[in-house]
């Protein structure tokens, strides 16, 4: 069986700040990446264990540095690949499991957001997360999401999907583990391996069809939007009428550009501990205290204007 392992970092385990996601900031090197590591080994090893002849991890975290997990710390049978989620239906896979997710953008959880910062997407009548957007791209069945508490409450279309809740929100910019280290790398694998024991129970995702796919936000590039096909539906809203989820692939890789534009200035990537420290003091500081603030402040489930989210001068849109 060859196996889909996507995972994110914002939702492992033992993640308890928001500066320990980015390859910029030394909480990553410190701590978070160790963290990310553990969690994606574990539960490699329990798919693996439960019968997983292939598990394909992709890393579809964002931290500024292309390899959030190293290729060498992966168990034998368990390998890297940069394959976009859309390029799935064509790779044979037999099932999607999906480690360190969290809430949609909005939402009251731990670095909640979609794809980006201040991104917020619709498809039909529903607000979506990433679990969604990979899940309906993979069009194999979903067999466990691990993650955050609050993700795990606003699943709507995918409510139902084994779920096993591994970090608890306290604040938007706080998380605290719900496991011991040890004892929740030990549920990470258990949970994966009887998810995939379950495999035959879980029906394919239904993606939406002849829908309308719609996007705000309050900051970013517009023109860059229009160009791509998005139709601009308010003044920072957009949207486009799909025959199919496949249909949003162009679309959706275009709005997360847009979105994260104003913050490229301030995302320095880092490769090792030693690039970080290397970086721009201020700079890396700046990232910092953007990142805290975009945290710790509550934000809408749908943007219909434009707000200085996250401290940037709107004018940079």
């Amino acid at each position: 069986m060859r196996i889909v392992l996507s995972i994110d970092m914002e939702g492992v385990s033992q993640l308890r700040e928001p500066r320990e996601i980015l390859a910029a900031c030394p909480e990553y090197w410190q701590t978070g990446r160790a963290r990310f590591e553990a969690d994606t080994v574990a539960a490699a090893e329990g798919l693996l264990a439960a019968g997983a002849d292939d598990v394909i991890v992709l890393d579809n975290h964002g931290s500024g540095n292309p390899e959030n997990v190293p290729a060498d710390c992966l168990p034998a049978g368990a390998r890297l690949e940069k394959w976009h989620v859309f390029d799935l239906p064509a790779q044979g896979i037999d099932a999607m499991f999906q480690l360190g997710y969290h809430s949609r953008g909005g939402g009251e959880g731990f670095v909640s957001h979609t794809y980006m910062p201040g991104l917020r997407l619709r498809a039909g009548d529903e607000l979506i997360s990433e679990s969604h957007g990979r899940a309906w791209a993979g069009r194999a069945p979903l067999i466990g999401i691990v993650g955050n508490d609050s993700h795990e409450q606003t699943l709507g279309s995918l409510a139902g999907t084994p779920y096993l809740v591994i970090q608890r929100t306290v604040r938007n910019d706080l998380a605290e583990p719900v496991f011991g280290e040890e004892e929740g790398l030990e549920a990470i694998r258990e949970f994966a391996a009887r998810a995939l024991r379950g495999l035959g129970e879980v029906p394919p995702p239904v993606p939406p069809a002849d829908f309308v796919f719609a996007a705000s936000m309050p900051y970013g590039d517009d023109q860059v939007m229009e160009a791509a096909g998005w139709e601009r539906a308010g003044e920072v809203e957009f949207h486009a009428h799909l025959a199919e989820w496949a249909d949003a692939r162009l679309l959706l890789d275009v709005a997360m550009q847009a979105a994260i534009a104003p913050l490229l200035p301030y995302f320095d990537g880092a490769t090792s501990p030693e690039a970080a420290a290397a970086l721009d003091p201020a700079r890396v500081e700046r990232l910092g205290q953007i990142i805290d603030r975009w945290c710790g402040e509550p934000h809408p489930e749908w943007y219909t204007a434009p707000v200085d989210e996250l401290g940037l001068s709107i004018a940079t849109r």
